[in-house]
């Protein structure tokens, strides 16, 4: 017990001010940055794709549950209170089920064995990156 409180102690006097300054520095900045870049706006509208042909744009202020024939079968759209999921789907993992609700902005629940995907987008395009 002795010899760990010695090495404690040793380790103490290797750190300095200046350290413990850059450590807390770097700790902040990291929760700021997060706290900034995390918080996205809400989505206003949902996008539903099948393939590429999409199959219609709803808005997220509505109370509605949608039917989607897919190549392999239904799935079930729930739009609720501004949010919106995938409750039932006829693939095998159900990783679009598993996704949960989403309503920010740029979020997407993807069905790949059915082929279809829903987005929520804004009023206006917002690109994440634009190739030229």
């Amino acid at each position: 017990m002795r010899k760990l409180i010695k090495k404690i102690f040793q380790f103490i006097r290797v750190i300095k001010i200046g350290d413990l300054l850059t450590i807390f520095i770097f700790i902040s900045l990291t929760f700021y940055l997060a706290s900034i870049l995390w918080n996205f706006p809400q989505g206003e509208y949902l996008k539903i794709q099948m393939g590429k042909k999409e199959l219609g744009s709803f808005s997220l202020n509505q109370n509605i549950t949608k039917i989607i024939e897919g190549p392999i079968g239904k799935s079930e759209v729930i739009i609720s209170s501004g949010k919106v999921r995938i409750s039932k789907s006829p693939c095998t993992k159900k990783y679009c089920i598993h996704q949960g609700w989403i309503k920010k902005l740029n979020q997407t629940i993807v069905c790949i064995p059915n082929q279809i995907s829903i987005s929520i987008i804004g009023n206006r395009k917002d690109y994440d990156s634009l190739n030229y």
